[in-house]
């Protein structure tokens, strides 16, 4: 590190020491200098990602918004194990830390936009707080990647038909959420059900499967058996098969699945307990 050798020849009068202590002494300084270049290259990095200053990159899904709902869908993100592929760009520092990487920046600037992944990510999802801004986001989005699924949430019915026409794929508006909630007044235990099946954090999901090649010909029946054999730990039932024209809600169990269909299932945790909640006893499993 000092650039002296290993001592077989030294110096031996005044003019060799001083060149061997200066020679020293700048190899050490030269040493330092290149460490503390790179551990500030290091800092300055780690500075700017935990601010949100760094670009976003490698980000499959990229959600876009400020809105409060942009908490929830990537706390759901998270609990499917998507949390190293999702990242989030935001107008403001987040209120807490939001368990994934994300970047502070204008959101309706293209070049913005591109510093965060949205030009090469797969999924874009809209959670502005104005419906005007999330139309104009659609747009900008569908220009800089024409293959990105996007999905948006909506204030109203009028947004939502404007948003599929700018080029969202899936939206929601909050009427559904009016009428869900309506269901907690002659309905609540269907309430109950809703919120338990659109979340991971309970003891039954909601999920999506594709027909696969081993699954091709066989019946419903046939295939929530095997499902159900080889995941012990859980209980599978198919109440839906999205066809390319249509969705058909509990199919016959003696329909035949084909490859470019999808299934959806209802997956829940196998147990005995019963979970008492309000007053009311649901049995699980």
């Amino acid at each position: 590190m000092a650039t002296i050798g290993y001592g077989d020849i030294v110096p031996t009068r005044g003019v060799g020491w001083l060149v061997a202590g200066f020679t020293a002494v700048m190899g050490i300084l030269a040493y330092t200098l290149t460490v503390s270049v790179i551990a500030d290259a290091f800092l300055q990095a780690s500075m700017k990602k935990l601010l949100g200053l760094a670009p976003l990159r490698n980000k499959k899904i990229l959600v876009i918004g400020d809105d409060e709902s942009c908490y929830e869908v990537i706390d759901e993100l998270r609990l499917n194990g998507l949390e190293d592929e999702a990242g989030w760009l935001t107008s403001s520092q987040p209120k807490r830390d939001p368990g994934v990487d994300y970047m502070v920046g204008e959101l309706a600037d293209e070049e913005t936009l591109r510093k965060a992944g949205a030009d090469k990510a797969e999924h874009l999802i809209i959670c502005s707080r104005e419906d005007s801004q999330a139309i104009h986001l659609t747009l900008l989005l569908r220009k800089i990647n024409p293959t990105a699924k996007i999905s948006a949430i909506a204030k109203n019915a009028e947004t939502e038909e404007l948003l599929r026409q700018a080029g969202a794929h899936h939206t929601l508006s909050t009427r559904l959420l009016g009428r869900t909630i309506a269901s907690s007044v002659f309905e609540p235990a269907v309430l109950e059900v809703i919120k338990e099946l659109t979340t991971r954090r309970g003891t039954a999901d909601l999920i999506e499967q594709r027909i696969t090649d081993q699954q091709d010909g066989k019946t419903l029946a046939e295939i929530e058996q095997q499902l159900n054999q080889q995941d012990p730990k859980h209980t599978y039932k198919i109440i839906a098969v999205k066809t390319m024209q249509t969705t058909i809600i509990l199919p016959p169990p003696t329909r035949k699945a084909r490859r470019d269909e999808k299934i959806v299932l209802i997956k829940a945790k196998k147990t005995n307990t019963l979970n008492h909640h309000h007053g009311r006893v649901i049995v699980v499993g």
